[in-house]
């Protein structure tokens, strides 16, 4: 009996240490980057062609819906200050792979896609951003499509839908460890061409 109690014990601590150590493993590679990724600014339009930190998005341009392009600039950086006479590795730079864009509403942080904001979205991304260095990034910030369903289809003027758009942009480092950044901006939505 005391025998069967023994292994049962052994068995039940050998089982949550496997299932602990199988938790953490993403946490664990990410922590793992000596380098860490930030949104150093979103470029948005303020409606004239000009840049801004928000974006000015027209639903509808004589019955046409046009795509929202944004720039943003991203930089990486060593996580600890690095002695002068240590070089600069290749496995210290950033490969950013993919990027994805989420809504919600301003007045309380949530939201349903295709309800009261438009729905999320992801794009494929192929850029190195070297370390102690910065990389612009063209994206989209608004598909056409979403223009053409709710709650932007049919929006019309005077009324205007601010929504905020999370930007989180996904990559590694060239030794295999997960990177990630994550952006905000606000996006002002209307019928701005037919006011």
């Amino acid at each position: 009996m005391k025998r069967t109690k023994n292994s049962l014990k052994i068995t039940a601590i050998l089982c949550v240490f496997l299932f602990l150590l199988s938790c953490d493993y993403d946490l664990t590679r990410s922590e793992k980057s000596g380098v860490v990724l930030t949104v150093v600014r979103i470029y948005g339009d303020d409606g004239t062609g000009g840049d801004a930190d928000y974006l000015i998005s027209d639903v509808d341009v004589g019955g046409t819906a046009f795509t929202d392009p944004i720039m943003v600039t991203l930089e990486a950086k060593f996580k600890k200050p690095v002695p002068l006479a240590t070089t600069e590795s290749y496995k210290t730079s950033v490969m950013i792979d993919r990027y994805t864009v989420t809504y919600m509403t301003s007045y309380n942080g949530g939201g349903t896609g295709g309800v009261d904001v438009p729905f999320a979205f992801e794009g494929s991304l192929s850029a190195v951003c070297e370390v102690e260095g910065t990389v612009d990034l063209d994206i989209l910030a608004v598909r056409a499509e979403a223009k053409t369903v709710a709650p932007l289809a049919g929006l019309a003027a005077p009324t205007v839908l601010p929504i905020v758009a999370r930007f989180d942009f996904i990559g590694h480092d060239l030794g295999g460890n997960p990177v990630q950044a994550t952006g905000y901006m606000t996006i002002y939505f209307s019928d701005w061409a037919n006011p």
